[in-house]
């Protein structure tokens, strides 16, 4: 009984002691003004939006604000300017003018070009170029941008189906991203669950909604701390459990930036595992039926190849360490898979990154990058890179004949 007395004794003591230091360390984090982070706020999809000109959206996650308008200043520096209908670029009736040659191009942040003016963009300069060739002379040219930032093909092939069809344009481009974009395609590898995914259901690639239900703290599954799992009373009132995960969740981002770039880098090898081989089948049926939708509305496809900045880097001796650091065999295998995937289904495929890689080294330019708010040869294409881009877009589609 007396031993029983003691435990009891210590362990209320222990408990108290516990009380008074968890007050004490409430008391002392408020006057020291340390702050934390809150929970966030669980509505469910209908206030998701990942920049000032984006909002939810039911089917992708999100897309573009319509009328929304603001400085840029995170890479690069420009004014984002959103039109009626969700695009960064001019207003355009949805029914094609007379004697006018209209594309429409699908893709991600590189699109979308926030880090430079729309006038700049590479959608704007083929806009502007592509009437000199022979092929196009006397035709009225549109270039609608349908690029919204962190987009992956699954978006694409359903903005495709929800915006671009009505507009009925005579070739459609796709952007493909070599740093991400067949990671974005697969849920086993893509942190980010706040968008559709295509999965396999017997044997059919089917899309998956799923993330409709997701709560904001649940979006990206490499984020989530220890304290998101308690109560929002419990941590929207404790300074401590705040702080704990402001600290938490700073950790966690140095990882996921580590764990991003083992990703990206993995694109570059032969798949091993089971995730990397659906990854790459879900992409190239993805590919696939985009074009034979595109194809059924009797407009010409086109995949474009973006490199992932180190292919094409300045420096020789960069992109070697590059290369035998991470023990890449072919620093050009993606590309030349997704080249393999265009010809076993017949459509063609522009691969920007040789040319980017010539030119940024003969020049000693980078393509990519920005002194002022980036990195120089890493990030988005910068004003250089995106009037090779279009001059190459102009290049493929002016020496083609009739069908591309």
């Amino acid at each position: 009984m007396g031993n029983w007395k003691t435990w009891v004794g210590n362990l209320g003591l222990a408990f108290s002691s516990l009380v008074l230091g968890i007050f004490l360390g409430e008391i002392g984090l408020r006057l020291a003004k340390i702050e934390g982070l809150k929970k966030l706020p669980e509505p469910g999809h209908e206030v998701f939006s990942p920049s000032f000109f984006t909002q939810s959206d039911p089917n992708r996650g999100w897309s573009n604000r319509p009328g929304a308008k603001g400085g840029w200043q995170y890479e690069g520096e420009s004014y984002v300017e959103i039109n009626s209908d969700g695009l960064r670029d001019q207003e355009y009736s949805i029914s094609k003018p007379k004697n006018t040659f209209r594309i429409a191009i699908l893709g991600d942040s590189f699109t979308l070009a926030s880090q430079v003016p729309a006038q700049a963009n590479y959608t704007s300069v083929l806009e502007k170029t592509l009437g000199n060739c022979p092929k196009f002379k006397g035709k009225n040219i549109e270039v609608l941008n349908f690029g919204v930032d962190g987009y992956g093909t699954a978006q694409q092939l359903i903005t495709w189906r929800e915006k671009v069809k009505k507009y009925n344009s005579d070739l459609v481009i796709l952007s493909f991203f070599i740093g991400n974009d067949v990671i974005d395609n697969s849920r086993n590898l893509e942190n980010n669950y706040y968008r559709p995914f295509f999965v396999y259901n017997n044997g059919q690639l089917e899309p998956d909604f799923s993330f409709r239900n997701l709560t904001l703290s649940y979006s990206n599954r490499y984020l989530i701390t220890t304290v998101d799992h308690l109560p929002d009373w419990l941590v929207n009132h404790s300074r401590i459990l705040q702080v704990a995960k402001k600290a938490e969740l700073e950790y966690r981002k140095n990882n996921l930036v580590k764990h991003a770039n083992q990703l990206s880098v993995a694109t570059f090898r032969e798949p091993e595992d089971d995730d990397w081989k659906e990854a790459w089948q879900i992409t190239e049926d993805l590919l696939k039926l985009i074009h034979q939708e595109v194809n059924e509305q009797k407009s010409d496809f086109l995949l474009m190849l973006i490199a992932e900045p180190m292919q094409v880097h300045k420096d020789e001796e960069s992109r070697k360490i590059f290369q035998v650091s991470n023990q890449i065999n072919h620093l050009y295998y993606p590309n030349e898979r997704l080249k393999d995937i265009g010809k076993r289904h017949n459509f063609p495929v522009l691969d920007l990154a040789p040319t980017f890689q010539t030119y940024a080294q003969e020049n000693q330019i980078c393509l990519h990058g920005f002194e002022k708010n980036g990195t120089l040869c890493g990030g988005h294409w910068n004003l250089e890179g995106h009037q090779l881009a279009a001059k190459l877009i102009v290049n493929q589609l002016c020496k083609t004949e009739n069908k591309l």
